[in-house]
């Protein structure tokens, strides 16, 4: 009878490792000035589609993903225990050159499932706060004052490379 118990507990954890969340919400679905939509159909179908089939790859329990194009990088971040997604203000393009063109070179971003933190090399664009060949950091906060209780932001003012 222990034996039976025991497989069933164990049984019982595994398959709450497996179960997938469904997609509950976007945190927000757009940001002033910007017309990009994450709360498109295009978009919460790539939301499914990620909690689905996709492991944590941020954060331990969160999956980052561009919901962008390669160029013009639009990322959210997916928290895998609520199903709730959190997008990232700032538009991430790759470098420029004098100009301010892109010179073709993408974009460095760092992140990782071991570590809280998202970096990027390159050019970060948001209204009226746009930065051109820059390294920044952001960070899930929590905000108690918000909806869901925490939101994607900056933790450092974005250092230039040049």
């Amino acid at each position: 009878m222990k034996k039976i118990l025991l497989l069933l507990a164990i049984s019982s954890l595994s398959f709450t490792a497996v179960a997938k969340v469904p997609y509950t919400a976007t945190a927000e679905c757009r940001f002033d000035y910007d017309d990009f939509d994450f709360c498109s159909k295009h978009s919460i179908a790539k939301y499914k589609t990620a909690l689905a089939k996709q492991s944590p790859n941020y954060d331990a329990t969160k999956i980052l993903l561009n919901v962008g194009s390669p160029r013009y990088m639009r990322y959210v971040v997916i928290d895998t225990q609520t199903g709730v997604v959190f997008p990232l203000r700032d538009a991430i393009l790759g470098f420029k050159d004098a100009r301010g063109s892109l010179n073709g070179e993408p974009a460095l971003i760092q992140f990782s499932v071991d570590q809280p933190q998202l970096c990027i090399e390159g050019s970060v664009y948001a209204y009226r706060d746009a930065y051109d060949n820059v390294k920044v950091c952001y960070l899930m906060e929590k905000d108690s004052r918000l909806k869901y209780g925490q939101q994607m932001r900056r933790v450092d003012i974005p250092e230039s490379l040049k």
